[in-house]
């Protein structure tokens, strides 16, 4: 796949409504992305999935989950979506490495991933509930430190 042809075949992924450079990365916005249509897509043009990472959105609400892939030597595609009552559809099956970050995502944020092959804890101690960092979070996203 060509760089230039890179945007064209990105935004024809179902539910991807945007998608730009910024910065030299992509950026695509995707807040009804069908996240397994999109794992297929990368993989049948060899573009591999890095890491997956989480924010959220409001303490009670939505998590944007980010996919961020690499194509070729240096080209970063940053996927965004957000979940839909507080799930997203599973990667891990397509693209192993997102395993471990959808366990570590449902830990620390309480969203779930139907479809993951090893629902386990992954950092959670026990005694804690999923989702032990989102209230934090929340908090810190709505009141961000004032610089002097």
């Amino acid at each position: 796949m060509e760089i230039s042809n890179l945007v064209a075949w990105i935004k024809a992924i179902p539910g991807v409504t945007a998608a730009d450079w910024h910065g030299g990365d992509l950026w695509v916005e995707a807040p009804a992305l069908d996240v397994e249509a999109m794992g297929r897509a990368m993989i049948t043009y060899g573009i591999r999935l890095g890491t997956v990472t989480g924010t959220p959105v409001s303490e009670d609400g939505e998590t944007d989950i980010i996919y961020h892939y690499i194509a070729g030597e240096c080209v970063f595609i940053n996927v965004r979506t957000r979940t839909r009552n507080g799930a997203l559809a599973s990667l891990s099956a397509i693209a192993r490495p997102a395993s471990w970050a959808e366990r570590e995502i449902k830990d620390l944020l309480g969203v779930t991933f139907p479809g993951h092959p090893d629902p386990r804890p992954l950092l959670r101690p026990s005694g804690f509930e999923d989702g032990m960092f989102r209230a934090p979070m929340s908090k810190s996203r709505q009141n961000p430190r004032q610089e002097s």
